[in-house]
């Protein structure tokens, strides 16, 4: 089996859950002091990057991880209610159209095609749903009494997680992966761990660090970043 693994955010979709999330709570009146919190917790994080005692990896990944604070005392029905108005409202007017009609083409040659993200599982597979994409691999958001917690229920899919996430998924269905001839597709530094898994990466609408990894290893590259990215 030819396997197509895609990243989410920044590769099919030019938004940003994070923010769609807090557009929607600030609409509401709700979950603002969550919003804020993590906002400015992580932003508080960025000057490690810059003085090399926090790599730009983890940095990413604890953005992923903590988005589980947005869901905080959201009942799971008031999940499901926001995951379906970010993929209708926010997702699906900002799809990248080129990058979907690769996943198409894809699916069209029989494909095994996945989603591997960091995101949330519940909102992944809200958007899967709608994109008619069958397989998809997220980071769970814990529950508790009809409740989410705030955490999430499993290590965050980023970094070296989509590999093991991704492998672990293979080996559980029994799938018969061709790496060698399989594809993958990311858009960020934190993807060359997904990348280097397959035999054909390819970089989309790549970040700097990625678009220099790709141009040196000859890798495709799909797009060029908007300046503002």
């Amino acid at each position: 089996m030819i396997g197509a693994f895609f990243d989410v955010v920044g590769t099919i979709y030019r938004g940003a859950f994070w923010r769609d999330i807090s557009q929607r709570h600030r609409e509401q009146k709700r979950n603002r002091l969550w919003v804020w919190w993590y906002f400015i917790w992580h932003m508080a994080g960025w000057p490690l990057t810059l003085a090399g005692l926090l790599s730009k990896g983890r940095w990413y990944e604890s953005w992923a991880r903590d988005m589980a604070w947005l869901f905080r005392g959201l009942t799971v029905e008031e999940g499901e209610d926001l995951f379906d108005w970010i993929v209708e409202e926010r997702v699906v007017p900002n799809l990248r159209t080129d990058v979907m009609e690769v996943l198409r083409d894809h699916q069209a040659q029989g494909h095994v095609v996945a989603l591997v993200s960091g995101s949330p599982q519940e909102l992944l597979d809200a958007m899967a749903s709608r994109l008619d994409i069958e397989h998809v691999l997220g980071t769970p958001l814990e529950t508790r009494e009809g409740r989410y917690t705030g955490r999430m229920a499993g290590s965050v899919t980023m970094n070296e997680g989509k590999v093991d996430a991704l492998e672990r998924w293979v080996d559980q269905g029994g799938l018969q992966i061709d790496w060698e001839n399989s594809f993958a597709y990311g858009d960020g530094h934190t993807d060359v761990y997904l990348l280097e898994r397959v035999g054909h990466p390819v970089a989309v609408y790549p970040d700097e660090a990625l678009k220099a990894i790709a141009e040196e290893r000859g890798w495709r590259i799909i797009g060029e970043r908007e300046p503002h990215s």
